[in-house]
């Protein structure tokens, strides 16, 4: 599976792009573990390995039974008279003559469906032992499918199931962080107990090998999901995404893989749900936009399912969480020079707030530091619409 250049270790809908290959005794690893290969396995194998076993079952016992009845004499009789020649008062089995007739009998053996006009009697002590054979195999291939088509049914699904993941991950300013966010929510209503997530990000090493690196999430990934949930990564310097702008974002090789875990609260099953992201799936300067509402008239909160996806584009610097850092580290400085210059233990409430502002990079259009008299233009704070515009800026600058 291939996106826009990057191969997919999972997809959108949580199934995996794993293969398998030059694996040593592969089919008997299967068998050894077969009631877990039927429960993983796809339902047309399954069903069909449950109905040929069925049909095996049938047709193994109808030749049974009548190779008893042809070892007893009762498939032979007298051409004039009809009478039977074999041995005994009474034959095996009634109204069975060929194999189409012991295949009857075995199927309402097996079946449990009641005898009619085919039935075995009490002659041959060798047909009561293979009626009971037949009856304890035919319950226990029974027993294992109503136990494995329960499990399946009940497993924790391999794919997204009732959960639903945003289409898109996006990045924005929070309290003066960077931070990486995505939207979960469980339209189906089931309540959840215990639910976590879990994110890696995953990139080729030097190697080729395949890397994968846990992100670290608020509240170490327990959510509820009464409601739908935004998921925050902050990045910060233990994050893999510390040094990556906006530019460098766009050319990255990488994929962020999120896995849900919860328990249901009806049944106590087990479920889990994937999903992953590519780099051109993460928007870079956007938030999702508020789905939950208050209705006055319902006196309920109502969720908008259709701007589930719906983000808005935020002010936002397009430089790395690295080289912000570096520039608050910088506002720092400049305000303890100031201190020392001007011989003062203390700064003005103007000097100081100006300060301050320059390392808030992202700020909101009704608050945007205006250029002042007496401050140096080198530290004012400003839009980062005429950062976008400018040509004369890389992408990985934070200040004008």
């Amino acid at each position: 599976m291939k996106t826009g250049g990057t191969f997919r270790l999972y997809g959108k809908d949580g199934g995996r792009n794993i293969r398998h290959r030059n694996v040593s005794m592969r089919s008997v690893k299967f068998l050894k573990d077969f009631a877990t290969t039927l429960i993983e396995g796809r339902w047309r194998y399954t069903l069909t390995i449950f109905a040929l076993s069925f049909v095996g079952t049938w047709t193994g016992f109808a030749l049974l039974w009548q190779l008893i009845a042809q070892a007893h004499g009762d498939l032979d009789f007298d051409p004039l008279t009809g009478e039977r020649l074999g041995d005994g008062r009474a034959a095996c089995t009634k109204g069975a003559y060929d194999y189409a007739g012991f295949l009857l009998l075995s199927i309402e053996t097996q079946g449990t469906t009641g005898y009619g006009e085919k039935y075995p009697t009490e002659e041959c002590p060798e047909g009561i032992f293979l009626l009971m054979l037949q009856l304890i195999l035919g319950t226990i291939i029974e027993g294992a499918m109503v136990g494995v088509v329960y499990a399946k049914i009940t497993r924790p699904p391999r794919h997204t199931g009732s959960f639903v993941f945003s289409r898109n991950c996006v990045i924005c300013l929070r309290d003066g962080v960077l931070c990486l966010l995505f939207r979960i929510s469980n339209f189906a209503e089931h309540q959840e107990i215990n639910s976590r997530v879990e994110v890696y990000m995953c990139q080729k090493t030097e190697e080729g090998e395949i890397k994968d690196t846990k992100l670290e999430l608020e509240n170490d990934g327990q959510i509820t999901l009464y409601l739908p949930q935004i998921v925050c990564h902050a990045i910060t310097e233990d994050s893999p995404l510390f040094g990556y702008s906006a530019a460098q974002l766009m050319k990255a090789d990488f994929e962020i893989l999120v896995t849900l875990t919860g328990n249901s609260k009806a049944t106590g099953q087990t479920s889990q749900s994937r999903t992953s992201f590519l780099p051109r799936e993460i928007l870079w300067g956007y938030r999702f936009v508020n789905i939950i509402h208050y209705d006055q008239n319902l006196e309920a909160y109502t969720i908008d399912s259709q701007q589930f996806d719906g983000v808005y584009r935020v002010d936002t610097p397009l430089c790395s969480a690295r080289r912000l850092q570096e520039v608050a580290e910088m506002s720092q400085k400049v305000v303890r020079r100031r201190k020392v210059k001007s011989g003062s233990l203390c700064c003005s409430k103007y000097s100081l707030q100006v300060d301050m502002q320059v390392a808030e990079i992202a700020l909101d259009n009704s608050t945007r530091i205006e250029p002042k008299q007496g401050v140096s233009s080198q530290f004012q704070a400003q839009s980062w619409d005429g950062f976008l515009d400018s040509d004369s800026k890389s992408a990985d600058n934070c200040y004008l």
